[in-house]
């Protein structure tokens, strides 16, 4: 993946320990676990990381399509209580 120009790699073991790390930092911020997050962004490392990490943390990672509409999107967070939304910024 392209990253400001310059082409930056995952192995496995960096998805893994970006994984855990992820998951630690929901821990540390007391989200509640078997209650939901909110990820929405683009095929990106950083999805499938925030993904994982929500599995490795006992929390439940809701997807939202990009292409949803602002009422969509409100109405995926507000019925699954997310605690945390995850949104990509990556350009």
């Amino acid at each position: 993946m392209k990253r400001k120009g310059q082409w930056v790699q995952w192995t496995y073991k960096d998805y893994y320990r970006d994984s855990i790390r992820f998951g630690k930092t929901l821990l540390a911020l007391k989200i509640t676990q078997m209650k939901a997050i909110n990820i929405i962004g683009f095929n990106a490392p950083e999805w499938a990381i925030s993904f994982y990490g929500a599995i490795m943390a006992n929390i439940l990672p809701v997807g939202i399509y990009t292409s949803n509409t602002a009422e969509s999107c409100f109405y995926i967070t507000d019925h699954s209580e997310a605690e945390v939304l995850i949104a990509d910024n990556v350009i």
